[in-house]
């Protein structure tokens, strides 16, 4: 194979001594002992007390016989005790495995099973598997350091792969974006992603490693629309959001229709990552920004890097892009043989150095196929991204897309559409399927088209979605299902997604709304998830709803009538006859005109 050209990286300024994130956290704890370090619901830890919590827990997991490179499982809510099982791992060389307490129990116990744990954190005590413990350098050669943490990608194959990152390379990443963040003490920055989603990892150790104040969300932080979640930032007194670009372009384009609305002072810094930026929305927080150093920082970067490799700042009518790479790192544009392409030309992103991961859990094969070395040691590594980009006369770099059929769903989580196929072929009534990423108003989700064995009474979308939700997490399940007699081939015997998408768009297209609240709330509801209700009882979560796409509908609703229940609630009340009813003064007379 072509040798990739690394003149570009330089490893001089990184060190790739085995210091941990918990070290990181431990060099803060001596500097602000008695700051506060977490804040959750109305708890809060000083860095002290974490310490100590961690430290105990750390006894406790070694007592149970973790080690050096073994796995620890979190499988527990999102709170301190999570945060302190991270540090607890880290102090004993262990990697840990944090699982999202949404996803379905059938799933984390699952990608579990693959991990095999030494032991799992639970919310009132730990575990101990049935299956012997395995140390992660014996599955996945070691590169410079020990593992930190270990986290599940969509898989090709129909099955989820684990991705074993080191120390090393996310300490490196933490500290760059320390300093990239400028951040300081005085600081208080919400954790606000799934914890399974790696931007989860940037949000707690670069606020840990700081001496910031980590900001838990809560269950109390659920917002109707832009201004409902300003004013949660404000109540909180956050100077940093760290949010998923999906949300972050939302809440842009929500604001764009209250241009009143400010941001509270304090907040100076918003954190992106996962997808494309959209240029509107960079303008419109710029302009509702009120702190004179207000910065907006796009990040990018796959789960097989050390969270993100790059940096852009955006600014008001400035170019989208994600930036140049960050210390240690090279992010090229490169051809099928790994020649680096010329500025301007689009290409395969390529990182090397320090940033990429060891590589697949127990599948040498694909990771011989995505990573590679061109030199002794980690500053000749590399990683093939599959995406595309462009490297513009100016050194910025441009994200193109996808290279291959893997697309980013929901906020930047990345879906191989074959793992949905996979799991929907598990159902009794299907045959066939394919499953290809539509772009909605809450942004990109799924569209899948069945093949069902009774052409003539299909399996209710319904149906499909309750199969699909315990065994997948929620941003992997379609937001429409659309049976089909067959599914249509090309002439080189692939998919055709252009017919199925002309397809989805036949059935999308409806004519314009006639007046009736019903039919603004069916129109509504089709615009933010792809598909119509079947009937009344239809519920908007159970439909391939979230928290983006409930703020998609109500937005599209008030567009339409002038009015939208509260994002509550829709919560409490989701079913499609339940918005009529709340929106028709009198539930016998559904006529209202639309605004």
């Amino acid at each position: 194979m072509t040798e990739v050209s690394l003149s570009d990286v330089s490893l001089s300024d990184v060190s790739l001594s085995d210091v941990s994130l918990s070290d990181l956290f431990e060099r803060q704890v001596r500097r602000t002992p008695d700051a506060c370090a977490i804040e959750h619901g109305e708890g809060a830890l000083t860095y002290a007390e974490l310490l100590r919590h961690s430290t105990a827990l750390a006894a406790e997991l070694q007592a149970a016989g973790v080690g050096l490179e073994h796995v620890v499982g979190l499988d527990l809510p999102v709170g301190p005790r999570l945060v302190a099982a991270m540090l607890a791992a880290g102090r004993l060389g262990a990697a840990f495995l944090p699982l999202d307490q949404r996803d379905p129990r059938s799933r984390r116990d699952h990608l579990l099973a693959d991990a095999r744990p030494a032991a799992v954190v639970l919310q009132d005590g730990l575990l101990a598997p049935d299956a012997p413990p395995q140390r992660l350098l014996d599955r996945v050669p070691r590169v410079a350091s020990t593992a930190a943490y270990l986290n599940y990608t969509s898989g090709s194959t129909g099955e989820p792969k684990g991705v074993v990152n080191e120390q090393h390379a996310i300490v490196n990443y933490i500290e760059a974006a320390i300093a990239e963040y400028r951040l300081a003490p005085a600081d208080r920055q919400l954790q606000f992603s799934s914890i399974a989603f790696d931007i989860a990892l940037e949000e707690v150790f670069t606020a840990l490693g700081s001496g910031a104040t980590l900001v838990l969300r809560d269950e109390d932080f659920r917002y109707e629309d832009v201004e409902d979640f300003l004013r949660l930032v404000d109540e909180r007194g956050l100077t940093v959001v760290n949010l998923p670009t999906g949300v972050w372009n939302q809440l842009g384009r929500a604001l764009r229709q209250v241009p009143h609305v400010r941001l509270p002072a304090a907040v100076r810094l918003m954190i992106i990552g996962g997808e494309a930026a959209g240029p509107d929305a960079a303008e419109a927080w710029h302009a509702a920004a009120v702190h004179p150093d207000f910065r907006i920082v796009n990040t990018y970067g796959p789960t097989e890097a050390a969270v993100a490799v790059s940096f852009a700042e955006l600014t008001a009518g400035g170019p989208v892009t994600i930036g140049r790479p960050i210390r240690g790192v090279g992010l090229v544009a490169v051809d099928a043989d790994l020649r680096t392409v010329p500025d301007g030309e689009i290409g395969e992103l390529l990182i090397s150095g320090i940033a990429p991961a060891r590589g697949y859990l127990d599948r040498p094969d694909e990771t011989a196929a995505r990573f590679g070395t061109t030199a002794d040691g980690a500053e000749g590594r590399w990683f093939r991204t599959g995406d595309l980009g462009r490297v513009r006369p100016d050194g910025l770099i441009e994200f193109r897309g996808r290279a291959d059929d893997q697309v980013k769903v929901r906020g930047g989580f990345r879906v191989e559409p074959g793992e949905v196929v996979n799991a929907l072929l598990t159902h009794p009534g299907l045959v066939e399927a394919a499953v290809l990423p539509v772009d909605l108003g809450a942004g990109r989700a799924l569209a899948a088209f069945v093949v069902a064995v009774d052409a003539a009474a299909p399996p209710r979308a319904a149906d499909l979605r309750d199969h699909l939700a315990a065994r997948l997490p929620d941003f992997m399940v379609p937001a429409s299902f659309t049976p089909v007699a067959a599914i249509p081939l090309t002439d080189r015997g692939k998919v055709d997604a252009a017919v199925l998408r002309a397809l989805l768009s036949e059935v999308r297209s409806r004519p314009e709304p006639s007046g009736s609240v019903a039919d603004a709330v069916r129109e509504s509801w089709a615009a933010a998830l792809g598909g119509e209700p079947e009937d009344e009882s239809a519920d908007f979560f159970d439909d391939g709803g979230d928290s983006v796409a409930a703020v998609e509908f109500l937005g599209q609703l008030r567009a339409r009538l002038g009015q939208a229940p509260p994002l509550r609630e829709l919560y409490r009340a989701p079913r499609f006859g339940d918005v009529v009813r709340q929106l028709t003064q009198d539930p016998a007379d559904a006529s209202v005109t639309a605004a």
